[in-house]
């Protein structure tokens, strides 16, 4: 056990408190603790791997891979990371089917956030991919949970569950295989958010991965970029790559320092930025697989960029028939002078069945907004009671405002998964400071 400081990656909640190995937790300490929560390497966004009146558990010691080549499945303990599995992986010429933003995210965390990435429209969640996992429950039983079957329930209130239903300690991932560890790529440029519609619609049948970045500067007219790759055959190598074709290397991070000031991001520097950004040449051809998938992750701290007071992530899900919403976004965005270098549009595939998962058909837009802003909280509130009439959603691992009304609106089936929970957790020791918010425990 140590003391330690834990925050989300946007830095606007934090705590100092206990924190034990998984290995630590007993009965004695469920007793004696008010409350408990699995952490893993704190890139939810806000307050949902905060838990500010009890103690934390981690896994991030519990490394352990094994990649059955011929089932194509890897069996992974809760701390392996996202990278640490691609890497393992593609040794063996496999990769996971999905992956997200960032390589530096653990299993554990992967399957109670559900992440998503590039791909969801060609295989989904990432708790599509999970065969079986194992959950120590708060009275210390461990137990096995399959995605069909008799616990079915279990399973799916804890893929997306936020960690409230229990501790992962190991799951089982189906993976694809793949030839090389690179990617062949493609970008063009949109000049409005109608051209960028069409482009992600034509890149999706032909991409097993797409994304778009948006231009929140100037005009706010929507322009902005579309990439789109497919894993690389060794046929597309370049000579000087095809000899080693599934060669990887450890990632060498810079780490920014934490001297930032708080309004170094502005409409100047934002504005620059993504002039910069949008008129640079465009990618096309073949490019290792890391920087495609993870782009941001060669600088490890990008998060002090935005200074003490950190920043908000407003990530959105809006249903295919309701892209008006996305102008309202744009419009509501700048006419508070919102400026984000860091804007993603994608779209969803089909969703899955876990209570609290956020994918569903439709578009996912998300912005980095600084948290200093003055105005930024209520015009949040305004634009989610309207996602709630169109039927939309806030993605919870990056959530730190929504409200309890909007939540249940947006999430039905939360009635349902309260009583997951208790059947699992009766006497409720599992939380975190969202959860509390959102009243899930």
């Amino acid at each position: 056990m140590k003391y330690i400081n834990h925050s989300g990656w946007g830095r606007t909640h934090k705590s100092y408190t206990r924190c034990f190995a998984v290995e630590e937790f007993s009965s004695t300490i469920q007793k004696t603790t008010t409350s408990g929560l699995a952490i893993g390497l704190g890139r939810s966004y806000g307050d949902s791997s905060i838990n500010s009146n009890g103690v934390y558990f981690t896994s991030r010691a519990n490394k352990n891979i094994k990649i059955d080549s011929v089932n194509k499945v890897a069996l992974c303990e809760a701390g392996v990371t996202i990278g640490e599995l691609e890497r393992a992986a593609l040794a063996q010429g496999l990769f996971p089917l999905t992956v997200p933003g960032t390589e530096f995210v653990t299993i554990g965390g992967a399957i109670a956030s559900n992440i998503h990435g590039k791909s969801h429209h060609s295989e989904g969640s990432f708790g599509s991919s999970v065969i079986e996992m194992n959950l120590l429950t708060s009275n210390g039983d461990s137990l096995k949970l399959y995605p069909a079957g008799e616990n079915h329930e279990q399973f799916w209130a804890t893929v997306g569950g936020m960690g409230l239903t229990g501790i992962i300690t190991e799951a089982k991932i189906r993976l694809k295989e793949v030839q090389t560890s690179y990617v062949t790529v493609e970008e063009k440029r949109a000049s409005n958010l109608n051209e960028l519609l069409i482009l992600i619609n034509e890149f999706d049948k032909k991409f097993e991965y797409t994304v778009a970045w948006v231009d929140l500067s100037g005009k706010y007219s929507g322009r902005g970029k579309v990439t789109g790759g497919n894993h690389a055959l060794i046929s597309e190598l370049p000579k000087k790559n095809s000899n080693e074709p599934l060669e990887t290397s450890n990632p060498k991070n810079f780490i920014l320092p934490n001297i930032f000031p708080s309004n170094i991001i502005n409409w100047i520097t934002v504005f620059l930025f993504n002039n910069f950004w949008y008129f640079k040449p465009l990618t096309n051809g073949v490019v290792p697989i890391r920087p495609f998938m993870h782009p941001l992750d060669f600088i490890q701290n990008w998060n002090y960029i935005y200074g003490k007071y950190g920043f908000i992530q407003y990530q959105i899900q809006i249903p295919f028939g309701k892209e008006e919403f996305l102008n309202e976004v744009l419009i509501q965005i700048e006419r508070i002078k919102v400026a984000s270098f860091l804007s993603v549009l994608k779209k969803f595939g089909n969703s899955d069945e876990s209570y609290l998962g956020f994918p569903s058909p439709g578009w996912t837009l998300a912005i980095d907004i600084p948290a200093k802003h003055k105005k930024i909280i209520k015009v949040l509130d305004e634009l989610n009671e309207k996602l709630c009439a169109i039927g939309g959603r806030v993605y919870l691992s990056k959530d730190s405002v929504l409200t309890v009304e909007s939540f249940n609106k947006m999430y039905p089936k939360s009635t349902e998964w309260v009583k997951v929970k208790k059947d699992l957790d009766p006497t409720n020791y599992w939380r975190s400071d969202q959860g509390v918010r959102l009243g899930l425990c």
